[in-house]
């Protein structure tokens, strides 16, 4: 486990202590981070899923037209 520093605005810190138990507040940020970085790696799994879709039928489009040539 690795110990860290960090900064929080007051406001946001007040509403910690207030949600969260003093000897449980480590775990809940650690909980929280790892959720919003799995929900970040979803957005960009999601991004890279629509760029490969967008290239897919691209070059699906270029090859109907060649499919269909001299099949007459």
């Amino acid at each position: 486990m690795v110990r860290i520093n960090v900064s929080l605005a007051d406001d946001l810190f007040e509403e910690l202590k207030q949600a969260v138990p003093d000897r449980k507040r480590s775990r809940f940020i650690a909980e929280s981070l790892r959720e919003a970085l799995r929900r970040k790696q979803a957005e960009k799994l999601a991004e890279e899923y629509q760029a490969a879709a967008t290239e897919i039928r691209k070059a699906n489009r270029e090859m109907e037209g060649v499919i269909g040539d001299g099949l007459d």
